[in-house]
């Protein structure tokens, strides 16, 4: 078994798109329109990795509160996906100078690796970890 993809819900796939591609090295692979359902879909994929991007004509913003890693965290659901690099290091300088708006700083966890979060342009939570 393996993870089939990430669905974000997102307010202009194609500056999600651009962001994701530039960012991460994502392309887009596909993109369905449903006008009667006022929704389109944009399908990304990097090395296997899926991406979905929900662009709904009347979309709500993110809450405040899921801005923010410490108040997000005890609510119920799905919190954020992580991706793993091997130069932590290099990758938190490029997204500082690139001014993607950081989460966090740097930390580590209890093994020892450390990660970071930033925010997409919607605000989601996206977490960078050191690959051991």
């Amino acid at each position: 078994m393996r993870l089939g993809h990430v669905a974000l819900s997102v307010s202009d796939a194609e500056r999600s798109t651009a962001f994701y591609r530039k960012h991460f090295g994502f392309r887009r692979v596909r993109r369905y329109a449903y006008p009667d359902k006022g929704v389109a879909i944009t399908i990304l994929d990097r090395d296997g990795i899926t991406l979905e991007f929900f662009e709904f004509k009347d979309h709500r913003p993110l809450p405040a509160y899921r801005r923010v890693l410490e108040r997000e965290l005890p609510t119920l659901g799905v919190k954020h996906f992580s991706v793993e690099v091997p130069d932590i290091a290099g990758v938190y300088e490029k997204f500082r100078k690139a001014k993607v708006p950081l989460a966090t700083d740097m930390r580590r966890f209890g093994s020892g690796a450390r990660y970071f979060f930033i925010k997409d342009p919607d605000g989601i939570l996206v977490e960078i970890m050191e690959a051991l």
